[in-house]
């Protein structure tokens, strides 16, 4: 890798692209969920969309539907019978899948010895590996609904969440004026219905979505697009991408693509790449979403989400070359290099400790 530049608030997602694209892109690859949005899982706010719309029925969700703002449940305790059916249907369906994944998702992260547990039982990453359970959970109940009524419910959750858009429609059309060579590829770990009406909203050229027969999230994205383009990975084809990388899901992009870039991100992507990665470059950056640069543009000093608390670094820019890389990552380096070259098949606490490595070479290279 020959460059990491942590770019601190831009002026928009179009600035951010004149800084990562070139006239050799060929394919730009954009994650969905938190990214396309700030903070917004669309895939999983359908989940809560449909359990609403199947526990109180059709009729007496389109007169409370508009309550809904995100993700949650859906209350109305003047019909105390619907809401009890409401209620049962969603823990039938969520109960098993929710405290699984908070268990080896949201609790592992938070405590080190269950994540170092969790490592031994998964030999991966707790939080990614637990994912599955409630992805699956998602695409099942998701075959109880009509594809017309899960459209029109993804059509609700991509209209009410339009001010907290960090990427729209003239964006991309942008790009294509710029850059008509390049491909954008929509790329998600959420069900085809919330994919496609985004992939239609913005005018994308490829949807990846996810199916029971093909979880589309970490190694299963690059599978997908190696159908739309057998050489990715390939130094030849610039490849960029960009997500908000949460909970890591996507940062095996950086062992495959030209340039990743992580937006509005708690977990950025990592420095230390494999030898034979084509990886060049890696961005970081705060880009604003439609509600924040209208309140910039009216003189708001406190225009900024309050989400963000998580999320916002340094808002200067900052660049770091390959030489200043090594100069603070040599040492890091060196142990990843020497555990990587144990022999035998890799075990759970290898993995612990190639994680942590991983994630100190992103804090060093922040400081």
């Amino acid at each position: 890798m020959d460059r990491l530049v942590h770019h601190g608030e831009v002026p928009s997602f179009r600035e951010l692209c004149a800084q990562v694209l070139t006239p050799q892109t060929r394919y730009l690859v954009l994650d969905l969920d938190r990214t396309i949005h700030l903070g917004r899982d669309l895939g999983e706010e359908l989940g809560w969309e449909l359990c609403a719309y199947q526990g109180y029925g059709q009729e007496h969700f389109g007169r409370i539907g508009h309550l809904q703002r995100s993700k949650g449940f859906l209350l109305d305790w003047s019909h105390p019978l619907k809401t009890s059916r409401y209620l049962a249907l969603g823990l039938r369906i969520w109960a098993y899948p929710g405290v699984y994944y908070g268990l080896w998702g949201k609790a592992a992260g938070r405590i080190d010895w269950l994540r170092r547990r969790g490592f031994r039982r998964f030999v991966a990453d707790p939080a990614r590996a637990a994912q599955r359970v409630p992805q699956l959970a998602l695409l099942r109940h998701l075959q109880t609904a009509s594809e017309e009524v899960l459209r029109e419910l993804a059509g609700r959750i991509w209209r009410r969440h339009e001010p907290d858009q960090v990427i729209d429609r003239e964006d991309l059309a942008w790009v294509r004026g710029r850059w008509p060579e390049v491909e954008v590829v929509l790329s998600s770990a959420s069900p085809k219905p919330i994919v496609e009406v985004a992939g239609e909203a913005l005018g994308v050229d490829h949807v990846h979505y996810s199916t029971l027969g093909h979880l589309n999230s970490g190694e299963g994205k690059i599978e997908r697009l190696r159908e739309l383009c057998e050489l990715v990975g390939n130094p030849r084809v610039e490849i960029v991408g960009i997500s908000d990388t949460s909970r890591g899901e996507d940062h095996c992009w950086a062992e495959h693509f030209t340039r990743v870039v992580d937006i509005n991100s708690p977990t950025p992507f990592p420095t230390i790449v494999s030898v034979d990665s084509p990886l060049l470059e890696v961005h970081s950056a705060i880009v604003l979403t439609r509600r924040e640069r209208e309140r910039r543009a009216a003189g708001d000093a406190a225009y900024l989400d309050p989400r963000r608390k998580k999320l916002v670094t340094a808002q200067a820019k900052r660049e770091l070359t390959r030489q200043d890389l090594e100069r603070r990552l040599g040492w890091l380096l060196d142990h990843v290099n020497a555990l990587a070259s144990v022999p035998g098949n890799i075990t759970g606490d290898l993995a612990y400790r190639l994680a942590v490595l991983r994630e100190a070479s992103t804090s060093l290279v922040r400081i």
